[in-house]
């Protein structure tokens, strides 16, 4: 195309690039020049200044060294301390991906491996715990590096096409997660592009019924003429039928954070398996999120990202989840700026930062309002801190066990973070047991401590990382639930956190009868699910047939939600770089939505709406 020619002709003599490729967004350099390959940096500034491209050199198979030789000389070069785990050649990318124990300890090591092997290194930090699921997500995003060169081309050709000259319009289609929580899907069309955001199920709705997946037979989506699907965070409300799309017949990119990838890619599988595990079927298998991961493309917060001809992608930290973003879309040169918000938390938390409100432009705005109704106040985080402190000892001085009903990814963490502190001090000498996937949750958390809170990161450096406790003992096992049974005071963090299924339901089988024990809430109870039913104070629930009594105490602390409330949403509009012209409602249950569109229109005199599913909004 005509880009590489102009690539071509800066070239300075000497280059010996054999071949000049598009890497989604990014254009990648191929040299034979052992010269050009250390030292480029004049040239790829020219380049960047010049075309407003990422630039990248890499070798090519002449100049590499052979991958046994290389081996060796990466093993001499990375210091003892840096704990090498493994080394993953790519020959037809011209990296090698080098998984090290501690990546501060490596100083100077990708120029000397750049110098000694002539293989461009690409470091990745290698999770403080073990976790075999952790393990096959990372074994994914490495597969079949030839393809991933071929499939990443092709993507930078399609962002590159000519665009037609026509009218100019935008329009957002509700699929999903309007005037509900659950099932979050966002298709924002132009006359060059169809982008999907986010495509989750309902949680709390009928496995297999249709209220449980997204409207994706809807007539304005085309998963043939889908050019690009992007990801806010990995919770299954938001990425539980990303494989679906891919199953039929999507096979364009995916763009999310690297945490998100690795944690889609965990919930799916868990998906699958909990649904053979209760006779279910699930709408995809395992092929289908390997072909998603095959296919993702994963931009750094900040990162400009074009991802269709007519539309620029930039990914900020929501502060709700690890790796949760904030999408941003500019859409032609100027026309129009759409933020997506996805679940956000405009609060600095035990694990993560607060929401980002640093957008130039934004026009329109589609917002979750999960605690957006009037009242929807959430306790503050220290007043939070205290109450479920309280009812922890409380619970424990008699003996009883505290059962934490949390997602896997989230407030799991909030909860360890803070149980964690509470171990430095010698009071608490009790047992924290998580069940279901928290523990592999945890891994991942070890593995992107750069995406967490400063609090967080001082610990990891300072070796007292609150996932690594002696304390903390992850269970898996049915023996191992059986001596959690037998341990008389304890702290028990299990999944679901809605309580919709998981180990929760054995613990509560066992445990709900005896008044000394206690129920902590500290997410939110979708509509249908067992937990909302024994927050709203039923006294008898069914649990696997069985009839079961509701003695223990129950507490519900708010404060420990990732999502913003009332006030946070509208301080969060109010502190944008710019206040959007229009705002549209979603993610929180009817009432929520309207609430929040009302206020938001009294209180900054903007356009608002609450959209229900199917609806259809231009917006410029």
């Amino acid at each position: 195309m005509e880009e590489l020619e102009d690539v071509e002709g800066m070239l300075p003599p000497g280059s010996n690039v054999s071949e000049i490729r598009y890497e989604g967004s990014d254009i990648v350099l191929y040299t034979d020049s052992e010269d050009f390959f250390l030292d480029n940096s004049d040239t790829v500034r020219k380049l960047v200044s010049e075309l407003k491209k990422r630039i990248e050199v890499r070798p090519t198979s002449k100049l590499f060294r052979d991958p046994e030789n290389a081996k060796e000389k990466i093993e001499e070069i990375i210091p003892e301390e840096a704990g090498l785990e493994d080394t993953i050649f790519q020959p037809s990318l011209g990296k090698v991906i080098l998984r090290v124990r501690m990546p501060s300890r490596l100083e100077n090591s990708e120029e000397k491996v750049k110098e000694k092997t002539f293989w461009s290194p690409q470091f990745e930090r290698v999770p403080a715990i073990d976790s075999k699921i952790v393990d096959k997500a990372r074994e994914l995003t490495v597969e079949d590096p030839k393809f991933r060169k071929k499939f990443l081309h092709e993507v930078g050709e399609k962002i590159r096409l000519d665009k037609t000259v026509g009218d100019e319009w935008i329009r957002i289609s509700s699929l999903g997660g309007f005037r509900q929580v659950g099932r979050s899907c966002v298709l924002v069309q132009t006359e060059e592009s169809n982008v999907l955001m986010d495509a989750g199920i309902s949680p709390g709705a009928e496995p297999g019924s249709p209220e449980n997946f997204p409207y994706l037979n809807a007539p304005e989506l085309d998963l043939q003429e889908l050019d690009a699907v992007v990801l806010s965070h990995a919770h299954m409300d938001h990425c539980g039928m990303i494989p679906y799309l891919y199953k039929m017949g999507y096979d364009g990119p995916l763009y999310c954070t690297k945490p998100t990838r690795d944690m889609m890619i965990m919930l799916t599988l868990d998906y699958i398996g909990l649904a053979h595990s209760e006779n279910n079927s699930a709408p995809y298998d395992s092929s289908a999120i390997k072909k998603a991961v095959k296919r993702t493309i994963t931009p750094d917060y900040g990162e400009v990202t074009d991802i269709t001809p007519d539309m620029r992608l930039t990914l900020k930290n929501s502060g709700h989840i690890i790796g949760s973003a904030l999408t941003h879309l500019h859409v032609g040169e100027g026309l129009h700026n759409i933020l997506y918000t996805g679940d956000y938390n405009y609060d600095t938390t035990e694990t993560l930062r607060a929401a980002d409100t640093n957008f130039q432009r934004v026009e329109t705005m589609i917002t979750e309002s999960t605690y957006g109704g009037r009242g929807d106040e959430q306790t503050p985080r220290e007043e939070a801190n205290k109450k479920f402190l309280s009812k922890v000892k409380q619970t424990l001085s008699k003996g009883g066990k505290v059962i934490v009903p949390v997602f896997a990814v989230g407030r799991s963490q909030e909860v360890l973070a803070l149980l964690a502190d509470e171990m430095d001090r010698s009071y608490f000498d009790y047992n924290v047991y998580i069940d279901g996937m928290i523990n592999d949750a945890n891994a991942l958390h070890t593995a992107y401590p750069e995406f967490l809170s400063k609090k967080i990161q001082n610990k990891v450096n300072k070796k007292n990382s609150p996932f690594l406790k002696e304390n903390i003992k992850s269970i898996g096992s049915y023996t191992e639930r059986q001596e959690v049974f037998e341990d008389d005071a304890c702290v028990i963090l299990t999944t679901s956190g809605s309580i919709t299924g998981g180990p929760v339901m054995s613990y509560l089988q066992r445990e709900a009868s005896d008044p000394d024990n206690s129920l902590i809430f500290v997410g939110y109870q979708f509509e249908g699910s067992l937990g909302r039913k024994i927050q709203n104070g039923a006294d008898e629930v069914e649990i696997d047939g069985e009839e079961v009594e509701v003695n223990l105490d129950t507490m519900s602390v708010s404060g420990f939600s990732a999502h913003s409330d009332r006030q946070q949403i509208i301080n969060f509009t109010k502190n944008l770089r710019s206040t959007p012209n229009k705002v549209l409602t979603n993610h929180g249950e009817k009432n929520n939505c309207f609430s929040l569109a009302s206020s938001l229109h009294k209180i900054l005199n903007i356009d608002t709406s609450a959209p229900q599913n199917l609806e259809i909004n231009r917006v410029n």
